[in-house]
C-alpha cells in the first residue's frame, strides 16, 4: 500500500481491565463510537448454535439495538484465528424490527472443538460488541472461559501505553505502539503480533529495568506488506499473557497527510 491512514475500532485494551470481569465485560468498557449514545438505548447480543451436519456447525449471532428512532447497519464480523479465516454479514435494523440474526457454517476437520471472535460494528466501522466463543462437534456454543481466571493476562506490570499514528525518525508516518513496564527486576521479552485475514507477524523486543519501554512501529508509507481492513494489535510477555489488545482499521490514501499522534 503507497499511503494507508488508521482509526481505532475500540479503545485499546489494557490487561487489568480483565482481572475479575468476563472478556464481554471488560472488551464492553473500550466501545468508542461516538454517535452511539444519541443513537441507541442500547446494545444487547446472544449467540448460539446447532450440529448443521456431520462435523458442520452453525453458529448464529443475534444483536438487538434498543431505542431506536431510524433504521441501523451494522455488520457481524466472526474471525476464525485457527482457521486464518474471517467472515462478514450485513444488516439493517429498523425501530419495528431492533433486532437481526446472521449465521455462518464452520467445519471441524481437527480436533473436538475450536473457537470464534465474534465483533458487532456500527455504520462508522467502531465495534459496539465483542465475544469469544468455543463450539464442539455437538453443535454446543458456549462464551470462552479461562480455566484458570486470568490465566491469559501477564503478570507484568504495565504503565504508560498508547496506540496512535506518528512520524519515525525518518520522518516517515508509522502506526505507533509504545508500552511503559514497570517494576521490572530482570530483561523481560515482549511479543508484539499484528494480525489481519490469515496474515500473523509476530515482532520480539526485550524490556530492561533500565530501559521499560517498547516502541513498535507499523509503516503506513510504501509498505507492500499491508491490507486493508482491520488489524488486532496485540502485545504479550514471553509466555503469550496480554498485555494490551488495540483494534485498527487501515484504509488506503490517495496521497500522504500529516500524522497524529
Amino acid at each position: 500500500m503507497r499511503h494507508a491512514t488508521t482509526s481505532l475500532v475500540a479503545g485499546l485494551m489494557r490487561k487489568e481491565e480483565f482481572s475479575g470481569r468476563s472478556l464481554e465485560e471488560a472488551m464492553a468498557r473500550y466501545v468508542i463510537s461516538p454517535t452511539l449514545a444519541s443513537r441507541t438505548a442500547g446494545v444487547h447480543c446472544s449467540h448460539s448454535g446447532r450440529l448443521a451436519a456431520p462435523g458442520v456447525v452453525e453458529l448464529r449471532c443475534t444483536t438487538r439495538v434498543d431505542g431506536l428512532t431510524e433504521p441501523f447497519a451494522l455488520k457481524h464480523t466472526y474471525t476464525f484465528p485457527l482457521l486464518d479465516e474471517v467472515r462478514e454479514s450485513g444488516l439493517v435494523l429498523h425501530p419495528e424490527t431492533p433486532s437481526g440474526t446472521s449465521e455462518v457454517l464452520v467445519a471441524l476437520k481437527d480436533g473436538a472443538k475450536s473457537y470464534v471472535n465474534v465483533a458487532v460494528h456500527d455504520d462508522e466501522g467502531y465495534m459496539l460488541h465483542s465475544s469469544v466463543l468455543t463450539y464442539n462437534r455437538r453443535g454446543d456454543v458456549r462464551p470462552y472461559v479461562p480455566v484458570i481466571p486470568d490465566k491469559f493476562t501477564s503478570p507484568v506490570s504495565l504503565g504508560k501505553a498508547e496506540l496512535g499514528e506518528a512520524v519515525d525518525e525518518q520522518g516517515r508516518r508509522v502506526l505507533r505502539l509504545v508500552l511503559g513496564l514497570e517494576e521490572l527486576t530482570d530483561c523481560t521479552l515482549v511479543k508484539v503480533g499484528y494480525n489481519t485475514l490469515g496474515i500473523q507477524h509476530v515482532r520480539h523486543f526485550e524490556a530492561t529495568p533500565t530501559d521499560p519501554m517498547v516502541v513498535s512501529d507499523l509503516l503506513l508509507e510504501n509498505n507492500p506488506e499491508l491490507l486493508p481492513g482491520e488489524w488486532v494489535i496485540g502485545a504479550t510477555d514471553a509466555e503469550d499473557r496480554m498485555l494490551v489488545n488495540g483494534i485498527v482499521r487501515i484504509s488506503p490514501l490517495d496521497g500522504p497527510r500529516g500524522a497524529t499522534a
